[in-house]
């Protein structure tokens, strides 16, 4: 099963269907699973209201405030199914619908990307489908949307405007010094294999590259989305093109030019499938992680360092396993810890669970993956999906986008 095809698998499952099932797996689970240790708490499992008006399916990871309350969207749930919600949660794990998507005329609709704050606490993001440009299922193209503090949306951009447009953000933006907001779209542009985006505060767009615009090696279907530096160029991946239809990663400089850094698949054991974004440390090498690929091809932890001559090096830092109880198949990027340990998710493996759930981990410097947290699926949640946040206690936070109570995800703390 591909990344897509696993991201969307809980979407596809009846409610009905849903629920018989979480008796049979919560059954075998609860024969099964040796006593572990614990450190994970979950702060909400969704739809806890009738017809999941509180959310269902997070998977963009959560952000936080000076206060300690967190902030995310779900894919689907709320009022106008399947329009989905922002969310927010206080320190003790109270819900607060921020806003139902499908509510207005033309709204967006599935959120899927991690929002961003500005100083004002205004949240932005994007939907993945929705807006006022209907692509013939009543679908639309998606939306970028901004919403104040007293929870009043303002859509910044219908994408979908013309044939040379993009469609489907699966991703969140990341905004400049002026206000202007970036991101990707996984499809449209004229090669319909996605565009990287500028969203001015004013909501006028320009579209900073169009992927497939030299076949195939120029990448194809950013999944994810775009790290800023200090000097605002930008960086992000492709899920697959480049020279081995592997994915990529690329730049776009602050004037506006594209290069690849990376391609994907160079060896047998190269990593390959690049659905997360990269982090930039304060040297500027960029870490990430690759869902396929590597020694066992089951996804790797990988730095790209920059040379003089102006190539990057790539090196592996870790190869998953899916022997022995091991985590595997990463499907979030990863956050940058003190000494040099990196932390993330994998959406499937684990100890103890009858069904592999999904880990979170830390990699020291070393090179030693340690297990932080085995999901369990049923009261835990399964499958984490979206990065991992750190608060300034070292308390990591983040999401599954099924199991919970009723399989369709919880948000999590875990406790050093």
């Amino acid at each position: 099963m591909n990344s897509l095809a696993r991201r969307n698998f809980s979407q596809r499952i009846s409610r009905g269907t849903v629920a018989a099932l979480a008796v049979i797996i919560f059954l075998a689970l609860t024969a099964a699973r040796p006593a572990l240790a614990q450190s994970e708490s979950i702060m909400y499992s969704f739809c806890a209201l009738a017809n999941c008006d509180d959310g269902m399916i997070p998977q963009g990871g959560l952000i936080m405030d000076s206060n300690g309350n967190l902030y995310g969207v779900a894919f689907n749930g709320g009022d106008y199914i399947p329009g989905g919600v922002v969310f927010k949660l206080s320190p003790e794990g109270e819900e607060t619908i921020l806003h139902n998507f499908g509510a207005i005329p033309n709204d967006g609709n599935q959120p899927q990307g991690a929002l961003i704050m500005d100083k004002q606490n205004n949240l932005y993001g994007t939907t993945c489908t929705g807006g006022a440009n209907d692509i013939g299922d009543g679908g639309g193209n998606g939306t970028v949307f901004k919403l104040s503090p007293d929870g009043t949306e303002t859509i910044l951009y219908n994408f979908g405007a013309d044939n040379n447009d993009g469609s489907v953000p699966r991703a969140g933006v990341v905004m400049d010094s002026k206000g202007n907001l970036y991101g990707t779209t996984n499809e449209g542009g004229a090669y319909g294999a996605g565009i990287v985006f500028r969203v001015s505060p004013e909501g006028r767009e320009t579209i900073l590259h169009t992927f497939g615009s030299t076949g195939a090696t120029d990448g194809v279907g950013p999944w994810a989305g775009l790290v800023m530096d200090a000097n605002e160029n930008l960086y992000g991946t492709t899920y697959q093109g480049g020279l081995a239809d592997a994915g990529t990663a690329f730049e776009i400089s602050a004037k506006g030019e594209y290069s690849i850094l990376y391609s994907f698949g160079a060896t047998s054991t190269d990593g390959a499938l690049v659905d997360t974004s990269l982090t930039l440390d304060s040297q500027g090498n960029l870490y990430g992680t690759t869902y396929n690929g590597g020694t066992n091809n089951v996804g790797t932890v990988f730095k790209l360092t920059p040379t003089s001559s102006g190539a990057w090096r790539e090196t592996i830092l870790y190869n998953f396993s899916d022997h022995d109880n091991n985590c595997y198949f990463p499907a979030s990027g990863v956050l940058l810890g003190a000494n040099g340990d990196i932390y993330g998710t994998t959406l499937e493996g684990g100890i103890g669970s009858a069904f592999p759930a999904g880990c979170a981990y830390v990699l020291s410097a070393a090179g030693k993956l340690t297990n932080l947290h085995s999901f369990d699926g049923f009261p835990d949640g399964a499958n984490p999906a979206g990065n991992l946040l750190r608060d300034s206690q070292g308390n990591l936070y983040g999401e599954t986008s099924s199991g919970g109570n009723v399989d369709y995800g919880i948000a999590f703390r875990i406790t050093p």
